[in-house]
């Protein structure tokens, strides 16, 4: 059957919608490409134009050659080739990304990234299934279920991530310091995001936790310090950001302003556009006590908007950070709803930023005053922690009739009894490794002791009061905000010159799989960003 007049109708709708995107762009963008007429970008659209007509004509089954399925799956293609982070998003993603910044949608908790076909985790959740299996910011997604993640786009893995509440999904990660893949089953769960839990910590110390910047992020966490101060006036604050993907700017701009004095940096973004270059500066909106301490927590998971807090803290010498290098995450995502679609839009970064003092931490993350990675937990711990074998042991001694208090104690002989029950239930574990972990896996047990007797509010209070690195911060504040050298001996700066940070890490794959090495990828777009490097 000759269907070369639909093929030719489809070509010129193509070549249409692009003549009105490329007029768009040019009124709109005033760095475009100068050496590139609109004819030029018409010569390299012809075989993709005649890809679209032979794959319509000739590919054998004829139910895959729709033609909005292939312009869409050229599309994804096309925007994967820029970054890990900008996407496009047909309809029903669209819809999705408006759901989570919102607050509220269903899955497993977690942010991820995808580059060159491998899923990463930026960060887990708090509180949610992927929170509670342990896994961590850098894991590689290698399956969903028995799928590969292989040339698997974002869109496609989160539609398999999420499903009906109660279901179950097993992912395959594959970990620094594992020696095989790790199998984790995790139940999908309805996934609520609170922004902003807050404690008195003992010595009239503040604790206020962000999850992620959403909408109305700065109003609560203002709040919650306020409500704090109402219990006792404070003798300083603890904001931890560890595993808080980033979020909105406007937001974390917004707490950045809390803690700085009017009239300062706060953060810079530069991009290709006049609109996209911005300064943020502090306004005089109320402020945190400026003569009260301020301790900053961060990881690996600590990203984007959780990076500029931090960088802007840093910088002014506001707060004093401890944890682990940040992931370096310093793109501005802008979403473009694309008019000439059916709902679709574009996610798509446009400008990078800059921390007060002008380092584009991009690829580099920010280093913690204070590192807290003393002690790297045993393969044996991953898989009792991927297994979640503190939960389901819980289960067992609450069932057995075991009282549980917020003053229980988990006793040495309860702990050997854990370590026989995780010996019994997952393979291949050392119990050995699991007491040198004894601390840690204490302080889990204890912990889901807690939430399956008394519930999970006071389950998430005391996991933050029995934290190890909460207990540093405490120390600070009560040291006047001064990292004591007792602490400078116990926690000594860990210096890796191999060491990198996630983006990093995912840029390096892409273009080892583009054919480019470490030296090539110092060349053009990325040259400026090493020359920022400290």
């Amino acid at each position: 059957m000759d269907r070369r007049p639909s093929l030719m109708t489809t070509a010129f709708l193509l070549l249409a919608l692009c003549g009105v995107s490329f007029a768009a762009g040019a009124a709109t963008q005033s760095a475009a490409h100068p050496k590139e007429s609109s004819e030029d970008v018409y010569k390299y659209l012809n075989p993709f134009v005649d890809a679209l007509a032979i794959i319509r004509e000739k590919y054998v089954d004829v139910d895959k050659t729709d033609p909005k399925t292939l312009i869409y799956g050229a599309l994804q293609g096309m925007v994967n080739t820029l970054d890990p982070f900008s996407q496009f998003m047909p309809p029903d993603d669209y819809k999705d990304m408006q759901t989570e910044t919102s607050g509220k949608f269903g899955g497993l908790g977690i942010e991820i990234g995808i580059k060159d076909d491998r899923l990463t985790v930026i960060s887990p959740i708090e509180g949610t299934p992927a929170d509670r299996a342990g896994l961590k910011s850098g894991d590689k997604i290698i399956k969903i279920e028995a799928e590969r993640t292989d040339n698997m786009t974002i869109n496609d893995a989160v539609k398999r991530l999420r499903g009906k509440i109660g279901t179950k999904v097993t992912i395959t990660i594959v970990r620094v310091g594992l020696s095989e893949p790790l199998e984790v089953t995790l139940v999908r769960d309805s996934i609520k995001i609170e922004s902003i839990h807050s404690y008195m910590l003992p010595g009239q110390i503040g604790y206020v936790r962000i999850s992620e910047f959403i909408e109305n992020t700065t109003d609560d966490f203002v709040k919650a310090v306020e409500d704090l101060e109402k219990k006792s006036p404070l003798k300083g604050l603890v904001v931890d950001l560890r595993n808080d993907p980033g979020g909105l700017l406007n937001e974390a701009v917004g707490v950045s302003d809390y803690f700085t004095e009017k009239g300062k940096m706060l953060v810079s973004t530069k991009g290709r556009s006049a609109n996209q270059t911005q300064e943020f500066k502090a306004t005089d909106n109320e402020k945190f006590d400026m003569k009260k301490p301020v301790v900053v927590m961060v990881n690996e998971g600590s990203a984007s908007g959780a990076e500029i807090v931090a960088g802007a803290l840093k910088d002014w010498k506001r707060g004093v950070l401890i944890g682990a290098k940040t992931f370096g995450k310093g793109s501005v995502q802008t979403i473009l709803p694309l008019d000439n679609s059916d709902g679709a839009a574009l996610r798509l970064t446009m400008a990078k930023y800059y921390t007060p003092s002008g380092v584009c931490i991009h690829g580099i993350g920010i280093d913690p005053d204070l590192d807290l990675r003393n002690h790297e937990i045993s393969e044996s711990t991953i898989k009792v922690y991927s297994k979640q074998e503190p939960s389901a042991f819980a289960k067992v001694l609450v069932k057995e009739g075991m009282e549980v208090t917020r003053d229980t104690e988990v006793t040495p002989a309860l702990m050997d009894r854990f370590f026989t029950y995780c010996a019994k239930n997952v393979k291949k574990i050392d119990k050995e490794e699991l007491k040198k972990d004894a601390d840690y896996l204490k302080n889990s047990l204890y912990v889901e002791l807690i939430r399956e007797k008394l519930g999970e509010k006071d389950a998430r209070e005391l996991a933050v009061v029995k934290d190890p690195q909460v207990q540093v911060a405490e120390q600070i504040i009560q040291n006047s905000g001064k990292i004591s050298p007792q602490l400078f001996a116990l926690y000594p700066k860990k210096v890796d010159k191999n060491e990198k940070s996630g983006e990093r890490k995912l840029e390096d794959e892409r273009n080892k799989k583009n054919g480019k090495t470490d030296d090539d990828s110092k060349d053009g777009k990325d040259k400026d960003e090493d020359q920022d490097n400290p």
